[in-house]
């Protein structure tokens, strides 16, 4: 018999999931159709390959992307930078996000 939920599977409930689902009900409508495009893409990247670093990476990004936007001065910073927010997809550099998170917590001291 084939078990749809492995051991270590995340209940639906867990305050985890229900945490971060409320961080992504706060994306745009563009947001989560690339979020939902990604986990797509990752998954058939895996099917085709066999390679589970795909399905891996995309699940790191995730939990890296929910966690960020879940703080205040993370989305302010991003908004701040050009005025608006950054399209759906923009690319930024890891190092750019964190001088502009300390820049903000600075200046909230």
């Amino acid at each position: 018999m084939l078990d749809v939920h492995p051991q270590g599977a995340v209940a639906h409930d867990d305050s985890e999931v229900q945490a971060a689902m409320e961080v992504i009900d706060g994306f745009r409508p563009s947001e989560r159709r690339e979020l939902t495009c990604s986990a797509y893409r990752a998954a058939l990247a895996f099917q085709r390959t066999g390679d589970a670093a795909h399905a891996t990476r995309f699940a790191t990004d995730l939990l890296a992307t929910v966690h960020l936007r879940g703080i205040p001065a993370y989305a302010e910073a991003l908004c701040n930078e050009s005025g608006r927010p950054s399209s759906s997809g923009a690319a930024l550099r890891v190092e750019d996000v964190l001088a502009r998170l300390t820049t903000t917590d600075v200046a909230d001291a």
